[in-house]
């Protein structure tokens, strides 16, 4: 079998050449690392997914996580890799120096994590919410509590979950019932049952920093009444059990290694975190950061499905005439055109990914309030639509490479079904790719009276005339312009249905979102093809699935201008009841 092989220099291209992170570098908070010192870090985090994590994964597929007597015991294998992870410091890369981290731009982390994700995305899945809950703690959490737990999480020593599903509740997150009982002490005791919950318990490390949604007895209904608290597995001072048990892991499709946990809590201390019922407000100061972490789950693991996918058809000997040699599947047109989708979606939804990533970074250093909001505003435009096309594009990706390998795809052996497996619940978690179009339509959009999609078309349009005279870039250019003139048509035309027909709205956001992430791949790929010359097979390749991109997959821009505006006619013309006959 093929090991996983990380697209690094695809990476480094991207990073450097099309985004500049010099740029970054020239900031004071990024002044500590250089060029050089970036790749070589990065570098060394391909050796790292290449050679360490990439061999537990279909381990960890194959035995999966296990509950005995109470406890989650991870497959054989992921103890020590995450040892080994922790001992380097790669779960603290962008994380603040002042606890421990290596205060490294999110553009450099969200890079490494592709690699990560791409070598085995289930044991990733436990430094998203280790980072993001050190980064949530910083922000929101009293300083005793800080200290007392963000440098534990920042170094790996404990981990940490996200605890907001509840059986009833699903995506309402206003129907939670977990209650929250304040103490003479000023901490709480939490009873009540949480599911979906990724590494819940586990053998990697004693301690898990639960965050967790709860209502006290007096806090309004709905999601007014939320509060955040802190509920350690172990108790801070003692650690002696603290409440916290599971009762059942999950049997899933994929990630089959993650142990998704109903997570039951009996009386169990907790320290809140923020404000009485703002524990919402809380969480949403992690959206960006978890958007994007889920977001690049999809270009990693296209990238690996793609990169088999490529090596098979090059050696996989079939056709031809037959007094001739067989010859290798990679000539054949039909083959060719689904190697070159696969690496068309995946290299423009990476490079999208790290614009929105490079955008945060500007946002977090930049003096310049204008250039800090201009920044975060085009982030928090891009980062829904980087989530549900990063990750339909790794479902997708995943999916063409099992025809590419035939038969041989759809054997576990080969490790390629597996992609598919662990790929399709991304589409699901971390707000579904339904309510990620919702969002980006009728609030980046609607509600913003327009003002973050007019900065993204005016990076578009400024880029077009930015690269009018190179002539790698003509074709691209044309179809670019074409396409930002019909999203900007159905954009007015859904503000005007916008009061009038609100479910016209609901119905046209999918399609809304696929049409953006179209247009912002081609953008990618514009500016992809502008920074390459004609002198390497690495360049040649890139023109050649940048003018693919243009010819096979622009055309779509025209499918989803008349659909947005089909509206809901369709859908609401038989009830419910019918539907079902």
């Amino acid at each position: 079998m093929t090991t996983y092989k990380a697209a690094i220099d695809d990476s480094i291209f991207i990073l450097s050449k099309v985004l500049n992170w010099n740029k970054l570098f020239s900031y004071p908070a990024f002044q500590h690392v250089d060029e050089e010192t970036a790749l070589a870090i990065l570098t060394e985090g391909a050796k790292f997914c290449e050679q360490v994590l990439s061999p537990i994964n279909a381990i960890g597929d194959q035995q999966g996580s296990k509950l005995t007597d109470g406890k989650v015991h991870t497959p054989d294998g992921f103890k020590e890799v995450y040892q080994q992870y922790t001992e380097a410091g790669w779960q603290g890369l962008d994380m603040p120096e002042a606890y421990g981290g290596q205060g490294l731009p999110l553009s450099v982390q969200v890079a490494f994590a592709e690699m990560s994700n791409g070598a085995c995305l289930s044991f990733s899945m436990l430094p998203i919410m280790l980072r993001a809950a050190a980064s949530l703690l910083i922000e929101h959490a009293d300083s005793a509590l800080i200290d007392k737990v963000v440098p534990q999480l920042v170094s790996g020593e404990y981990a940490a979950t996200i605890c907001i599903t509840e059986a009833q509740a699903g995506s309402d997150v206003g129907r939670i019932k977990t209650q929250a009982i304040e103490q003479q002490d000023g901490n709480y005791r939490l009873s009540g049952s949480k599911m979906f919950i990724s590494f819940g318990d586990h053998d990697l490390s004693n301690q898990i920093i639960h965050l967790v949604l709860a209502r006290t007895p007096e806090a309004a209904a709905g999601t007014r009444g939320i509060s955040l608290f802190l509920v350690p597995k172990l108790d801070l001072e003692s650690d002696e059990g603290n409440g916290v048990s599971v009762s059942r892991l999950e049997r899933k499709m994929g990630l089959k290694a993650s142990p998704t946990c109903v997570l039951d809590l009996d009386n169990a201390k907790a320290y809140r975190v923020g404000e009485e019922s703002r524990g919402l407000q809380c969480m949403f100061t992690m959206v960006n950061l978890m958007r994007l972490e889920t977001s690049i789950q999809g270009p990693a693991i296209a990238s690996a499905a793609c990169r088999r996918a490529l090596d098979y058809s090059a050696e996989r000997l079939q056709g031809g005439a037959p007094e001739n040699r067989a010859i290798a599947i990679i000539e054949h047109a039909d083959v060719r055109q689904m190697l070159f989708s696969m690496r068309a979606r995946t290299e423009a939804m990476r490079a999208l990914i790290y614009e929105a990533a490079f955008n945060l970074d500007i946002a977090a250093v930049e003096e310049d309030q204008e250039k800090v909001q201009a920044a975060r505003q085009l982030a928090e435009f891009l980062l829904p639509v980087c989530k549900a096309a990063g990750s339909q594009t790794g479902f997708e990706v995943a999916s063409t490479a099992i025809q590419v390998f035939g038969g041989h795809g759809y054997i576990s052996d080969n490790g390629i079904e597996q992609y598919v497996r662990d790929a399709r619940v991304t589409m699901i978690y971390e707000g579904s790719n339904g309510i990620q179009a919702l969002d980006l339509l009728s609030r980046k959009v609607i509600r913003d009276k327009t003002k973050r999609y007019k900065l993204f078309g005016a990076r578009v349009k400024a880029d077009i005339e930015n690269f009018r005279s190179n002539d790698n870039c003509f074709s691209m250019i044309t179809s670019l312009e074409k396409g930002m003139s019909l999203l900007d048509d159905c954009t007015f035309f859904l503000m005007q249905r916008a009061e009038e027909k609100p479910r016209d709205i609901e119905a046209a956001a999918s399609d809304y979102l696929q049409f953006v992430a179209l247009i912002a791949g081609g953008w990618m790929w514009l500016r992809m093809m502008a920074c390459v010359d004609t002198e390497t097979d690495f360049s040649r390749t890139k023109l050649a699935s940048g003018r693919y991109y243009e010819q096979y997959l622009m055309p779509e821009m025209a499918v989803f201008s008349e659909r947005i505006k089909f509206g809901a006619e369709t859908l609401d013309a038989i009830s419910s009841e019918a539907l079902r006959v």
